[in-house]
């Protein structure tokens, strides 16, 4: 054997102890010998040859400094000193710079230089700064803005954090008391669930108030209610609601929003308890939890109404008469598409056969009805007379565009 090993070489200390125990003999041999030891010690050790090479060649040497300094080489030390210039702003400066930020208000690194500089003579008058040494009063006058968004950088995202998340007991309760529901755990037997939706008509911003419409759609038969509300407020959204939940033909049996608060709110909830109507919503930034509704979204309301912004009373009371119009005139006489799920999957798919019916039919076929929910459902589609009812939804559009206009054109009064 030309090298001796230890019986544990895996660690780096039995590495160490390895090249520690050969580095005496390494360097007495000659050269074919050290080339044997190096082959043998790279194959146990897996260090590259030349690295190898410099740690048996200094290994346990003496070395002498000009101070008369004798230093032996040690591979377990792996680091002794740190190279580079050491760091002027330190932790330390860290407390003061926060102080003087928040008596900022927060601003950016540019303007809390300038702003440091042009009242040095007010903030270090703070009970916070009164005492701090002199030598890093003078590194906050002499502070750069790199270095203050080096140093705040960390400081700045945990209150961005606070902001975005800040604690709300009462909405994490009325988040836990509805179940999150996504789009694969919907259930098999889908009649009677709705899904229900408000789309915003707030044109290019949302700010402000404006005018929503309540959508809600009953997932198996497409049946689909449209209400016009003033505002996004819980009181509007949950007397909607109600008035939906009474004038649907057949009897809800599940409903599922998103986690806006017109939805989830004590009101609402109160409602769907005393209704024995179960409450599910989506997850968050998932549209496609409900996908019933975000359909009828774009193919009733905006097919409509389009993306304009209403906000004046005159569109609200036209919007009140239009929307519960459009559902009727869907619900009774427009066909809709759909595909036939697979009882084991509940996947619709593209080969699978597709069927075209309007809603009324798709209750009536459904027998799920009772004889007098089929009665009245029958009375309310021959009570409507279909160009009669297109033409009022068309002369409404016009008010609305008229409306609209007036809004925009208007000459101001003398």
């Amino acid at each position: 054997m030309v090298a001796t090993f230890p019986k544990h070489v895996c660690s780096k200390d039995g590495r160490m102890s390895v090249i520690m125990a050969n580095a005496r003999r390494y360097r007495a041999r000659r050269k074919k010998l050290k080339s044997a030891m190096l082959d043998e010690l790279t194959t146990v050790l897996h260090y590259n040859r030349r690295y190898l090479a410099l740690l048996l060649r200094a290994s346990g040497r003496s070395v002498f400094t000009h101070h008369r300094t004798r230093v032996v080489a040690d591979p377990r030390v792996s680091l002794v000193c740190r190279r580079g210039r050491k760091k002027t702003y330190t932790a330390d400066l860290l407390p003061h710079l926060k102080t003087v930020w928040r008596l900022a208000d927060g601003i950016s690194s540019v303007h809390l230089t300038a702003f440091i500089k042009a009242n040095r003579a007010v903030i270090f008058r703070h009970r916070e700064l009164k005492d701090i040494p002199p030598r890093l009063k003078q590194q906050l006058l002499a502070i750069s803005p790199a270095t203050i968004d080096r140093l705040l950088g960390p400081v700045r995202s945990r209150d961005i954090l606070k902001q975005r998340y800040q604690r709300k007991p009462h909405a994490a309760w009325l988040r836990k008391a509805v179940p999150v529901q996504s789009y694969h755990d919907k259930p098999l037997d889908r009649f009677g669930y709705i899904e229900v939706d408000t789309v915003q008509h707030s044109g290019n911003t949302g700010r402000g108030q404006f005018c929503v419409t309540v959508t809600a759609t009953e997932a198996d038969t497409g049946w689909t209610e449209l209400r016009a509300l003033p505002n996004r407020a819980q009181i509007w959204v949950s007397k909607a609601l109600k008035r939906v939940l009474a004038r649907l033909p057949f009897t809800p049996t599940e409903m599922h929003t998103d986690n806006g608060g017109e939805f989830i709110n004590r009101t609402l909830i109160g409602t769907a308890r005393r209704r024995k109507l179960k409450q599910t919503r989506s997850r968050a930034y998932h549209k496609n939890d409900a996908p019933y509704v975000e359909s009828k979204n774009g193919s009733l309301v905006r097919a409509y109404v389009g993306y304009r912004r209403y906000e004046t009373r005159p569109e609200y009371l036209i919007l009140r008469q239009l929307a519960p119009l459009i559902s009727l005139r869907h619900n009774l006489f427009m066909p809709t598409m759909k595909f036939q799920a697979s009882a084991a999957t509940d996947r619709p798919s593209a080969r699978r056969r597709r069927t075209i019916a309007t809603p009324y039919h798709r209750l009536l076929e459904s027998k799920r009805l009772s004889p007098r929910q089929c009665h009245r459902l029958r009375v309310l589609h021959r009570s409507v007379d279909y160009f009669k009812l297109t033409e009022r939804i068309a002369v409404l559009q016009r008010q609305l565009d008229r409306a609209y206009q007036t809004k925009y054109s208007a000459a101001p009064t003398p």
